[in-house]
């Protein structure tokens, strides 16, 4: 069971976050695919570009995504209610049976248990069943960290890094990542690796950093196998290695991280760690532009430019630039590029972006909110439990 956590306390880190390598030009416009469509009927072919036509890189250019941040899931999955000797606290928080989870967990945390403890610190901090109380889920994550519960470290560390419910120790959170990083638990490696990486609480230990953020990545955290796969993309990071790059970015794109969709697409595009494939490129940054990544839509702008990887089609261009400049993601090279783009298709090309924009603006997804209490209403207000002695 994996607890989504409420809100990021976003850090910069030193992690040379590539903002996309830039498609290889100089390669022939492909012939377009049945899938999609041809040139216009009329429209000449673009002029073959020199091998520099995609530069300036993107320096200096605002990203579409935060840059690593200390955030996340702590708990780590746990047998689901179904399985043998799976545990009755946790198996009731996964069927969303909060009041349940609460009234089993007291008495076993008032006798000790560091596991229960560590569920009534997540059920005050998240007010699942109980009202959301930061000061109470701080103490009791503290005793579970105290007894050696990982996730309790965790989860209290993050909470000391926001100042929510503890006052703010940046120190104390970094021992605290640093000891539940010991026993493998994810989301401590990658915070842990943060800071190491960022240099502010402690010395600067990009080795160090990168060794977390391998194990992380391995054991299936996604905001590590991002941030793995770009250190390692970095020539002057220790262990750089393009061909483990790709594989870890592979992984984060295929789990669904925006940033990630953009950067394999690029290494698809330029052969970055894996070989060249300006198809199967087209289609990660098609998939990132729906999505409203800047930087996707730039490059999938430019794409329709070329004719690289799809029919050249001077209209979509413009429309995936109308929608990256309105991120504001500038493109001075489309911009000449597309200079001689005539009024109406200019017109039919912000039409159809303005459509684009009106439908993102319509979907409002739904967010359950601790109300969500899936235990029977008429089920009495829990007891409120005092953290156990210490």
């Amino acid at each position: 069971m994996t607890l989504a956590r409420a809100g990021s306390l976003a850090l910069r880190c030193a992690v040379a976050i590539l903002a996309g390598g830039l498609i290889a030009a100089g390669d022939p416009p492909k012939k377009p695919t049945a899938a999609r469509p041809a040139a216009p009927r009329g429209t000449a072919a673009p002029v073959p570009l020199p091998r520099a036509a995609f530069t300036p890189a993107m320096t200096g250019l605002p990203v579409a995504v935060p840059l690593p941040t200390l955030a996340g899931s702590t708990l780590t999955p746990v047998p689901s209610g179904d399985e043998p000797g799976a545990d009755p606290v946790y198996a009731a928080f996964q069927r969303g049976l909060w009041v349940s989870a609460f009234a089993q967990a007291i008495p076993r945390a008032e006798a000790g248990d560091a596991a229960a403890m560590t569920m009534l610190g997540t059920l005050y901090e998240t007010g699942l069943g109980v009202p959301r109380k930061a000061e109470k889920a701080a103490e009791w994550y503290r005793l579970a960290a105290d007894r050696g519960d990982r996730e309790a470290a965790a989860a209290l560390a993050q909470m000391l890094l926001d100042g929510r419910g503890i006052a703010r120790d940046r120190r104390r959170a970094f021992a605290l990542f640093q000891t539940a990083a010991e026993k493998d638990q994810p989301v401590a490696l990658y915070d842990a690796a943060v800071m190491l990486l960022d240099g502010s609480v402690t010395a600067r230990d990009p080795a160090r950093a990168a060794a977390y953020l391998g194990r992380a990545a391995a054991l299936g955290n996604v905001d590590a196998q991002y941030a793995y796969a770009t250190l390692l993309s970095d020539p002057e990071a220790p262990g750089a290695d393009p061909v483990a790059a790709a594989k870890w970015m592979r992984e984060a794109a295929m789990a669904g991280f925006e940033a990630a969709e953009v950067e394999w697409g690029l290494m698809l595009a330029n052969g970055r760690g894996v070989a060249k494939d300006i198809d199967s490129a087209f289609v990660w940054l098609h998939r990132s532009a729906l999505r409203g990544n800047a930087i996707g839509r730039n490059r999938l702008a430019r794409m329709y430019a070329t004719g690289l990887g799809a029919g050249f089609d001077p209209v979509e261009a413009w429309k995936w630039h109308m929608l990256a400049k309105r991120q504001g993601l500038s493109d001075l090279w489309l911009e000449t590029r597309l200079s001689n783009l005539s009024a109406d298709d200019r017109r039919r090309a912000e039409a159809a972006a303005d459509a684009i924009d009106g439908e993102a603006a319509t979907i409002a997804p739904a967010r359950p909110g601790p109300e969500d209490d899936l235990d029977d209403p008429a089920a009495p207000a829990p007891k409120e439990a005092p953290p156990a002695a210490r």
